[in-house]
């Protein structure tokens, strides 16, 4: 198993890599003119449980800057890796390719990114109904849900358990149950507690989360904190800002809380195929197809060929395949969005 380190923690606490080693309470709304492209995006805070959870909107907003102006277009709901410091630096490139097709939505789940941390076990049920209350707060009836590693899991269930929230599903090297895989599930999920319960140490020598994230910002290099390496993108400073935040509470008691029930909530996948009713886009890493064959075929496994809307394509790149291949994985999106 390949992981990339850094000097002091792992370069990403970031993610469940498998081989290439994942209105109504309302408030803070910060409209930003996205570099380059025609649409915009809006940072904001919903209140999900009485807690914050932080939103990110990128498409044609309104002329408030706080809404999508034409409500009536498909809805992208983007869900994270697992321990992703800021999942909306990460997505930010796709989201933007992609805003000008869909009114696309950047969900930061509790203990990621700029959220709340919460004390709710991260089981799949408790992390569904939260991402559920959430849809119900923004106003979006129906989705597209595009999941990434460990989020495949949850959107896998989320489907069964509330079936009319979405009508398509896009897999982005989505988390899957193998027999022939658990071995490398159990040694990521063991390094990925280490290596988080590390950062909480290294955390901890720090007189202040204030001084933490001074020295991050100093030397990003040193914790690792470098912005993610998106080929032909140029992150802005305010990026920069927003990450080295996100990065200095990443891995905290949430997080780990996830890591631990990965194990669990991978069972409950178990045998469980996509519907066939439901138009489906899964997009697989060459990487790790090529370092273990079942990756393909366990996503094989679940979905319906004779369906004739499930579809599955392999993608040169590692598991953040839009890093390398932004311009492949858009283009994938954009033509099957207009068959179904």
């Amino acid at each position: 198993m390949k992981t990339e380190q850094k000097p002091s923690v792992p370069k990403r606490i970031a993610c469940m890599i498998i081989i290439s080693l994942l209105f109504f309470g309302s408030h803070l709304i910060l409209p930003v003119q996205a570099a380059g492209n025609e649409s915009s995006s809006a940072s904001k805070f919903i209140t999900v449980n009485s807690k914050d959870m932080h939103i990110v909107l990128y498409g044609n907003l309104d002329q408030n800057g706080i809404t999508f102006a034409d409500p009536s277009k498909e809805t992208l709901v983007m869900l994270p890796a697992l321990a992703v410091p800021s999942p909306n630096i990460y997505f930010k490139p796709l989201a933007e390719a992609l805003s000008s097709a869909y009114n696309v939505v950047v969900i930061e789940p509790f203990g990621y990114g700029l959220s709340d941390m919460t004390e709710s076990a991260r089981t799949v049920e408790n992390i569904n109904s939260e991402l559920y209350d959430a849809l119900e707060t923004l106003g979006i009836d129906t989705c597209t849900l595009l999941v990434h590693s460990i989020s495949g899991v949850y959107g896998l269930n989320f489907l069964y358990s509330y079936p009319e929230k979405v009508d398509a599903f896009i897999a982005i090297d989505n988390t899957v149950y193998d027999e022939a895989l658990s071995e490398a599930l159990a040694m990521e999920q063991d390094y990925m507690l280490q290596v988080a319960e590390k950062f909480d140490e290294l955390r901890n020598t720090f007189g202040s989360i204030e001084e933490f994230e001074a020295a991050i910002a100093a030397d990003p290099s040193q914790y690792g904190a470098e912005l993610p390496d998106v080929a032909g993108y140029t992150y802005t400073e305010s990026d920069q800002e927003e990450y080295y935040e996100a990065y200095t509470d990443s891995s905290n008691q949430t997080i780990q809380n996830e890591i631990l029930n990965m194990d669990e909530n991978l069972e409950s996948i178990k045998g469980v195929k996509f519907p066939s009713v439901l138009p489906v886009l899964t997009l697989i890493s060459s990487e790790n197809v090529q370092a273990m064959p079942a990756w393909k075929t366990a996503h094989q496994d679940q979905l319906d060929f004779n369906a004739g809307n499930h579809e599955l394509h392999i993608i040169e790149g590692n598991h953040y395949i839009w890093y390398t291949n932004i311009n492949g994985v858009v283009q994938f999106i954009l033509e099957w969005e207009n068959k179904y």
